[in-house]
C-alpha cells in the first residue's frame, strides 16, 4: 500500500499535477533538507564504525547517483507545475518566478556535479576497485614486542586495530608506518593516538597523504635513507570547498604545533589532491618535519614491500659515492659472470635489456647469495646518494683511464676494445660481447683506488 502511495506521488510529481506551492517548497525545499540531513547522519554513522573502504565507496556511488536522479525529478516536476500554475488560476509571476529558480538549480546542480559529484564517484570507483581488494592493512608486532608495523592504506577502523595491539603490548615504543595514504580522518586518529601512547614513528619505505598526519604525531620522526614522504592538499573525500580548506586548516595547525617551516606548510598544502609531492630528505630535516634520516638496519626489518623502482633512478649510477657506487659495480659484475657461465645470452640481455627479446628474471637464475649481495649494494647506493643532492660529475681524466683499461684487456683478447666500443656490431656473438663486457668492468675496479674506480665507472656509463 505505502509502495503504490510512493509511486503515485513520484509519478504526480513528475507530471506537474501538484499544485506550484506543493511542487515547490515541499517537494523541492522540503525533500531536498530531508535528503541533506540524511546524509549528513549516514556520514556521520559511518565514521563511527570500522566500514570497509569497498563498502563506504558503494554507498557514495549510490548517494551521488540518487541524487542526481532525485534532483531532475524535483526539477522537472516543479517546472511542469509552473507551466500550468496559470491554467489552474495562479498567477503568471509566481510561475515565472518558479521558473527561474529552476533554472538557475538546475545550473548549480550540473556545476556541483561536474566540480564534486563526478569526481568523488570516479575516486570511490577505484578506491573499490583496488583498496580492499588488494590493499588490506598488515599490523605487525616487531623486536620482542617494542616496535609494530603497519602497511596498507588507513581505512576505518585503522586506529582501533593499532589500539587494540598497543593495549596488549605496552612495551612498544615505535610504529612502522607503510602507507600511501586513505582516509583523513583516520590519519587524524592515528595522529592523536600516536601521541597518547607517546611513540616515535618511523618510515622505512612510503609513508604518503593521509599517513604523513599519522607520521607527524611521533615523539622522534625518523625516515630511512631509503624512504619517502608525500605531500599535498585535502582531495575530494570532503563535499566542497568549505571542507576542503578546513581540512587544510588542520593540517597547517599540526605541522604548526610541531614547529614545521612556514615555507613547507604552504608548499604542503598547494599541491592539488590529484597529485603528490616527495620532498627530498635534507628538506624534510631542515623543515623540521624529520627528526633524523636514519639507516634501514636502525630498527626492526620492514616486511613492506618497497619498491625500489621508487627511488631507483639513472642518475644515482652517476651521482653515488665512490665506495657504495664500486660495490654495486662488484655485485652487477658477479651477476654477469654467472650469468655468462649458465647461458652468454642471458648476460647480454642483462647488460643490454632494450635488445632482448622479454626481460631476463635475474632472481630465478643467479644464487641467493648473489641476490642479497646485489640488493645490499643496490640498497646502500640508494641511501647513501639521498644525501648527496648536490652532486655534480666532472668527467676529469676518465677518458684517459678507459683508453688504458681498453689497451690492457686488449693483450687479452685484441678484438675486446672494439666490441665494447660497438656492441651493436656483436649482438649476434653473445658469449663474445659478454665477454668482453665483463673484461672492461673487472679492469675498471682493478684500479687502485675507489676513487678512480668510481670516476671511470660514472665516465663509462655517460658514453
Amino acid at each position: 500500500m505505502k509502495t503504490m502511495r510512493v509511486s503515485k506521488l513520484i509519478k504526480k510529481h513528475w507530471q506537474g499535477d501538484y499544485s506550484l506551492g506543493k511542487a515547490y517548497w515541499l517537494i523541492g525545499v522540503g525533500l531536498t533538507c530531508c535528503l541533506s540531513l540524511a546524509a549528513f547522519a549516514l556520514n556521520s554513522l559511518l565514521n563511527q564504525f570500522a566500514v570497509a573502504q569497498s563498502v563506504y565507496s558503494a554507498l557514495v556511488i549510490c548517494l551521488y547517483s540518487f541524487t542526481a536522479v532525485f534532483t531532475i525529478w524535483q526539477l522537472v516536476g516543479i517546472w511542469r507545475s509552473a507551466k500550468y500554475h496559470t491554467s489552474n488560476g495562479g498567477r503568471q509571476g509566481w510561475a515565472t518566478a518558479a521558473q527561474v529558480m529552476v533554472i538557475v538549480a538546475a545550473l548549480r546542480a550540473v556545476f556541483d556535479f561536474n566540480q564534486f559529484g563526478l569526481p568523488m564517484m570516479q575516486t570511490n570507483v577505484g578506491l573499490m576497485n583496488a583498496s580492499e581488494l588488494t590493499n588490506q592493512i598488515e599490523l605487525r608486532v616487531l623486536n620482542q614486542g617494542t616496535e609494530i608495523e603497519l602497511i596498507g592504506p588507513l581505512p576505518y577502523g585503522t586506529t582501533e586495530s593499532v589500539q587494540a595491539i598497543l593495549q596488549r603490548f605496552p612495551s612498544v615504543r615505535v610504529i612502522h608506518l607503510n602507507s600511501p595514504g586513505g582516509r583523513i580522518s583516520e590519519g587524524v586518529k592515528l595522529y592523536d593516538l600516536i601521541q597518547e601512547y607517546q611513540l616515535d614513528t618511523y618510515v622505512p619505505s612510503e609513508c604518503s597523504s593521509a599517513c604523513t598526519i599519522a607520521f607527524m604525531g611521533g615523539q622522534q620522526r625518523y625516515l630511512s635513507k631509503r624512504g619517502i614522504l608525500g605531500f599535498h592538499s585535502a582531495s575530494l573525500h570532503q563535499l566542497d570547498g568549505a571542507d576542503v580548506q578546513q581540512i587544510n586548516d588542520d593540517f597547517k595547525r599540526i605541522y604548526r604545533q610541531h614547529g614545521v617551516s612556514e615555507s613547507f606548510i604552504r608548499q604542503s598544502v598547494r599541491v592539488d589532491g590529484a597529485n603528490i609531492w616527495y620532498p627530498g630528505p635534507l628538506e624534510l630535516i631542515e623543515a623540521r618535519v624529520v627528526n633524523e634520516l636514519v639507516q634501514s638496519d636502525r630498527f626492526a626489518p620492514s616486511n613492506a614491500t618497497h619498491n625500489l623502482a621508487t627511488t631507483w633512478r639513472a642518475e644515482l649510477l652517476i651521482q653515488g659515492p665512490d665506495a657504495e657506487l664500486v660495490a654495486y659495480w662488484r655485485a652487477n659484475v658477479d651477476i654477469i659472470n654467472y650469468l655468462n657461465y649458465v647461458d652468454a645470452q642471458f648476460c647480454v640481455d642483462y647488460l643490454y635489456p632494450q635488445w632482448a627479446k622479454k626481460p631476463v628474471d635475474v632472481e630465478a637464475l643467479i644464487p641467493i647469495n648473489l641476490i642479497s649481495s646485489y640488493r645490499q649494494a643496490k640498497t646502500d647506493l640508494v641511501e647513501r646518494t639521498q644525501l648527496r643532492n648536490s652532486f655534480r660529475y666532472q668527467p676529469g681524466s676518465a677518458n684517459v683511464m678507459l683508453e688504458q683499461v681498453l689497451s690492457d684487456v686488449g693483450r687479452y683478447d685484441a678484438l675486446y676494445p672494439s666490441v665494447f666500443q660497438q656492441p651493436s656490431e656483436y649482438r649476434a656473438h653473445a658469449r663474445l660481447l659478454c665477454q668482453a663486457s665483463i673484461a672492461v668492468y673487472e679492469g675498471a675496479l682493478r684500479l687502485p683506488t675507489h676513487e678512480r674506480q668510481a670516476a671511470l665507472l660514472r665516465f663509462m656509463q655517460q658514453r
